[in-house]
């Protein structure tokens, strides 16, 4: 008796391998009812040349019919969609090349993240950028550095403008005996010079960079060499505006190079012209 069940099932296996078959639910059952064992349909199953059209919800009808568990889970594996590997994706921003070759180094992810964020560079990821760095093995940590480049430059974007102010001033009006001097400063903000009197509010008055035909400086010769102790401003079409150090009888002209430094490194086009004597 046992010597005609292996020969059964050895037929079994050869009309298996022989003949392709489209093995559904109900096919499966007969084959088990006709004395298959689990060896011959796991090998059925397994068979490239055989199509398996079991659906997820029949495994529970070949579990009642008496499949065996192996067969199942031959069955399982066979119809579950096969996991790929998802495709390169190219980084939008080519910078982040530098990053992952950076990371794959092997320097440290806190030393990543503290050096971009003192560089002051400024990344706006996409979600190609985000796939491109996870597909490279970089860190949450140095990931969550770059985004926040994007929300400190919203940040600076959002703060009001910086202002620089000059004390210590004097503004000049006339010349010689009709000279007169009121101290004061001023204050440079968005192109914007603002004169803040320290008198009185009433003689302040606003100028702009941008609306300049001139800008000089009024020097005197010392033996050490010419010293430029006021700096001139003549507006288009209006009136000259004319500042002096508070300290300039001593020899003083820090304030008054400072307001011409920072023009010409903010404004360098704007309109300078030669030093009077």
């Amino acid at each position: 008796m046992a010597r005609r069940t292996f020969f059964a099932a050895a037929l079994l296996l050869l009309a298996a391998t022989a003949f392709a078959e489209q093995l559904d639910t109900n096919t499966i059952l007969a084959k088990q009812k006709a004395g298959a064992s689990a060896e011959v349909l796991v090998a059925m199953v397994n068979d490239p040349a055989n199509t398996v059209t079991v659906k997820a919800d029949d495994l529970a009808a070949l579990k009642s019919g008496g499949v065996p568990d192996a067969v199942i889970a031959a069955i399982q594996q066979k119809i579950a969609p096969a996991a790929t590997a998802p495709a390169p994706v190219a980084a939008d921003d080519p910078r982040l090349a530098d990053i992952v070759r950076i990371v794959k180094s092997g320097i440290s992810e806190s030393l990543i993240a503290e050096q971009i964020k003192q560089s002051g560079a400024t990344y706006k990821l996409t979600m190609n950028d985000l796939l491109y760095l996870k597909q490279n093995g970089v860190q949450d940590s140095v990931i969550s550095a770059l985004l926040a480049t994007k929300a400190e430059e919203a940040k600076k974007a959002a703060a009001p403008p910086a202002e620089t102010a000059f004390n210590e001033l004097l503004l000049v009006h006339g010349w010689g005996p009709l000279r007169r001097e009121r101290p004061g400063r001023l204050v440079l903000k968005n192109g914007t010079f603002s004169w803040i009197d320290g008198a009185d509010p009433k003689e302040n008055f606003d100028f702009q960079v941008s609306g300049l035909e001139k800008i000089w400086y009024t020097c005197q010769a010392q033996p050490a060499g010419d010293v430029c102790y006021q700096i001139n401003f003549q507006v288009v079409k209006g009136p000259r505006y004319s500042f002096a150090d508070v300290s300039r009888a001593a020899g003083s002209n820090a304030t008054v190079n400072a307001i011409m430094e920072t023009l010409r490194k903010e404004f360098p086009r704007a309109p300078f012209g030669a030093p009077d004597h």
